[in-house]
């Protein structure tokens, strides 16, 4: 069963300081053939945008689906302002009510983890044309190589009820790993008529002022389960701890994997 996150608690957060992922994974794209001037895409858990809106700035045609009715309507406000040609449609990606078929490139960018696995990679390949591909993106803070991120991530792990931080979603089923992502996820792929193109990793930095920072934090799925009271708390805390900080530069890594879907029938429904 999947976790249940309220994102909408931070979708102004999201919206405001959530930092977009790095250009070169629509250069990856666009190298496989998978992102190119027409190709009809559909954007998993779109969240507020942002990676929708990156996909719809190569020439892509996107359709962003997102569930939460807040981060849906700040992806709307921010389009209004933009020239984005994203359309966006509020529903979960397990059942998207999309025509079949429809589109070459379906996308989830820091959101299959979220998902019911094996319902989405079923709508997935309902929603692909024949050889469509579907691409799946994250991206972690590196807390292990930075003191500051270590240090933010303390408060929050004070305020949460079992004084624990595990991995969000189906990231905390298994420690074993593959270019980031779960070992058993390839298998599900694969299982679910899904041929891996290519998968990897790569780090970056950001900089980010101390009040970019906070935002950044109160935009994460551990700060969204917290209640109003704790949020608060660790908002305080936060200004407190990098008062006299001028900028923070925090490493991040980011995991890409692309599967073609297969035309042969699926070993697992």
């Amino acid at each position: 069963m999947k976790e249940q996150v309220n994102f909408g608690n931070v979708s102004q957060d999201y919206a405001r300081y959530r930092d977009e992922l790095p250009a070169r994974l629509a250069d990856w794209l666009e190298a496989h053939g998978a992102l190119k001037t027409g190709a009809q895409a559909v954007d998993l858990g779109a969240g507020t945008g942002s990676f929708s809106r990156l996909l719809a700035g190569r020439g892509a045609a996107v359709t962003g689906v997102e569930p939460s009715a807040e981060m849906i309507g700040e992806a709307r406000r921010i389009a209004d302002g933009s020239d984005s040609s994203v359309v966006y449609v509020q529903a979960p990606a397990e059942a998207t009510e999309l025509p079949a078929g429809l589109f070459d490139l379906a996308t989830a960018a820091r959101a299959w983890h979220w998902f019911d696995r094996q319902q989405t990679i079923s709508e997935v390949r309902r929603l692909l044309k024949p050889g469509g591909l579907l691409a799946v993106i994250d991206s972690v803070i590196l807390s292990a190589e930075s003191e500051a991120a270590r240090a933010t991530f303390e408060l929050i792990r004070r305020q949460m009820p079992d004084g624990k931080l595990k991995a969000p979603g189906a990231m905390a089923e298994s420690t074993e790993r593959r270019n980031g992502f779960p070992l058993g996820w390839f298998d599900e792929w694969a299982e679910g008529g899904f041929q891996e193109k290519d998968s990897g990793q790569f780090g970056y930095e950001l900089r980010f002022t101390p009040d970019a920072w906070r935002g950044k934090v109160r935009s994460i799925s551990w700060f969204s389960q917290l209640d109003t009271e704790s949020r608060q708390q660790v908002d305080q805390e936060m200004a407190e701890l990098f008062r006299d900080v001028t900028e923070l530069t925090i490493p991040h890594r980011c995991s890409f994997v692309l599967l073609q879907k297969e035309d042969r029938p699926p070993a697992r429904l």
